[in-house]
């Protein structure tokens, strides 16, 4: 790439674990963080002085201050609602089973097309690819930091991998994003043109590995 590009290095982690079988989107719900040596590992692959970002519920905010306990990080962290995992409304609270019972028509609806459908008070996919668009947008204008960690949610690294393959939002959802994985993207931008390289997506760790 020509030296008149400004790159930065996007490493995507999922927040940890929710041991719940509820949706919960919005809901403000406490993680799981007994796995400890999987928070030490993530540390480890992080590049020292990087720029951690997160969404504004506490699952994201408390999995980056696991990470930000390793000495080669400072404490600041730069947290944003536009980060927030996707809103689905009234069935926050309540399993799938029982939806599917309750409202056998609307759920039914929202599985045949999920990445344009909403549930009552909620945003559908498509709404908050909108929000990484501008979240993306805003994180390309800093010229603080080369190395972003943004902690985060499924859907939003969904969007972001989908966004930098130029894929469709339906294709989007196939991707599997687990608790404390690690997606590694590099962004070359200029102007108002962006291009994307996927380094690896929805590292778990353990066998397979990538190492840096």
């Amino acid at each position: 790439m020509s030296e008149d590009y400004v790159i930065h290095e996007w490493w995507l982690v999922r927040h940890a674990p929710v041991n719940t079988d509820k949706i919960y989107g919005h809901l403000d719900l406490e993680a799981d963080f007994s796995d400890t040596q999987r928070l030490a590992e993530i540390a480890r692959m992080l590049p020292e002085g990087s720029r951690f970002i997160t969404s504004d519920l506490s699952r994201s905010i408390e999995t980056a201050r696991g990470l930000q306990t390793h000495e080669k990080f400072a404490k600041n962290l730069d947290i944003r609602a536009g980060l927030r995992e996707q809103n689905f409304g009234a069935w926050e609270g309540r399993t799938h089973a029982e939806i599917e019972k309750s409202e056998p028509d609307a759920y039914r609806r929202f599985w045949a097309d999920p990445a344009q459908a909403k549930t009552e008070r909620g945003e559908s996919f498509q709404d908050l690819i909108r929000r990484v668009d501008q979240e993306i947008k805003n994180l390309l204008q800093d010229m603080t930091s080369r190395q972003l960690v943004i902690v985060t949610h499924a859907g939003l690294i969904r969007a972001m991998v989908g966004r930098a393959l130029g894929i469709a939002p339906q294709k989007m959802l196939a991707l599997a994003i687990d608790p404390l994985s690690v997606t590694h993207l590099t962004s070359f931008s200029r102007d108002d043109e962006v291009s994307w390289r996927i380094n690896f997506l929805n590292d778990r760790g353990g066998e397979g590995h990538l190492r840096r």
